[in-house]
C-alpha cells in the first residue's frame, strides 16, 4: 500500500552518465517498491534510453534483464575507419576545390539506433516521453517528444525513439552528429544534463530529478589533462545545481563506484545502488510528495 498521495503530474528527470545511467534503472525498480509511478519522464543521454524504454511499458524487472544482456562494445560501429579517410583524401586530392569532409565522429552510433528499436519492437508509449539532444548550428537544447502538444510547447515531434536516443547519445567527437530537420543533433548532456526544464514546460507540478554526477571529493591531479577534466566537472556540477533547484524538485544522486567506458562488469552494482538511495530517501521522497503542492 502506497503512502504518497496525488500530486498531479510527477515528472521523472534522468541524467546522463554513460553506463552509470543502470542506476536509473534501481531508481525506478526502488520508486516502483514505493507505488510511485511518474507520469511523464524525460532522459538525457544515457539516460534517454532508460527514459524511452519506460515509456514504452518496459517495467524495471524487465530493464534488469535488458541490462545483463547488454551487448557492449558490440554496439560501436566505426565511422573513421582507414578506407573512408583514404577515399575523402583521394576525392580531395583529385578535386582541391572542394572541401575535405570526414566523418563527425569516430561512431556512427547506427547500431546504437538498430539496438534501441528492436528493444522497443512493436510497443506503442504509455506515456509522454522528452528525450534532450542539443543543436550544433544553433547551440540549443532541443527536446525530442511524443508529446502531442510539442510544437505549442517549442518541442520537437518524433516518431521514431530510437533515432532520438542515438542523437542524445552522440558525444561530441565519439559519436557523429544525427541530422534532423534544420538542425544537427549531439549529446544533449551539453545542455541539459539533468532535464528538469522540460518537464517543467510540459506541466509537471513536481519532477524527480536523478543525477549521476558527483565531484569526487579524494580527487588529486596527476596530469594537466586530469586538471582540464576537473575544471569540466565542476561547471557540469554547477549547472546541475542550478537546474535543478527550486521546490518542485527532489534530486537523487546514487553513491556509484569509479567507472570507465568499458566497466560493464559493474552495471549491476550500479542497479543495486539506485536501488539503495530510493530506499535511503524514502521518507524524504514521501514527505516531499505529500506536501502541499506549489
Amino acid at each position: 500500500m502506497s503512502d504518497v498521495t496525488a500530486v498531479g503530474p510527477l515528472g521523472l528527470a534522468l541524467s546522463g552518465g554513460t553506463l552509470k545511467a543502470a542506476a536509473h534503472v534501481g531508481i525506478l525498480q526502488g520508486l516502483h517498491l514505493l507505488g510511485i509511478r511518474p507520469d511523464r519522464v524525460a532522459g538525457t543521454s544515457a539516460g534517454s534510453l532508460v527514459a524511452v524504454l519506460y515509456a514504452h511499458g518496459r517495467g524495471p524487472d524487465e530493464m534488469i534483464q535488458v541490462i545483463r544482456r547488454f551487448p557492449g562494445p558490440f554496439l560501436l560501429d566505426y565511422g573513421f575507419p582507414l578506407a573512408t579517410t583514404l577515399a575523402a583524401l583521394w576525392s580531395r586530392w583529385c578535386h582541391p576545390s572542394r572541401p575535405l569532409r570526414l566523418p563527425g565522429g569516430l561512431l556512427r552510433g547506427r547500431r546504437l539506433e538498430r539496438y534501441v528499436r528492436g528493444l522497443i519492437g512493436s510497443r506503442r508509449p504509455v506515456m509522454p516521453y522528452y528525450i534532450l539532444a542539443t543543436d550544433l548550428f544553433s547551440g540549443r537544447p532541443v527536446a525530442l517528444t511524443n508529446d502531442p502538444r510539442a510544437k505549442a510547447l517549442g518541442f520537437c515531434p518524433v516518431d521514431d525513439p530510437a533515432l532520438a536516443v542515438r542523437s542524445s547519445c552522440a558525444l561530441p567527437g565519439i559519436f557523429t552528429p544525427v541530422p534532423l530537420g534544420d538542425t544537427l543533433l549531439t549529446d544533449g548532456g551539453i545542455r541539459d544534463y539533468v532535464p528538469v526544464q522540460v518537464l517543467r514546460r510540459a506541466g509537471c507540478r513536481r519532477v524527480i530529478a536523478v543525477n549521476l554526477h558527483r565531484l569526487d571529493a579524494h580527487w588529486r591531479p596527476d596530469t594537466p589533462a586530469h586538471v582540464i577534466a576537473r575544471a569540466l566537472e565542476i561547471l557540469l556540477h554547477e549547472s546541475v545545481t542550478a537546474d535543478t533547484a527550486g521546490d518542485d524538485v527532489i534530486t537523487l544522486t546514487p553513491r556509484l563506484p569509479p567507472m570507465t567506458w568499458w566497466s560493464f562488469d559493474q552495471l549491476m552494482q550500479c542497479v543495486r545502488a539506485g536501488r539503495l538511495c530510493v530506499a535511503e530517501n524514502r521518507d524524504r521522497l514521501i514527505a516531499w510528495l505529500n506536501r502541499a503542492q506549489p
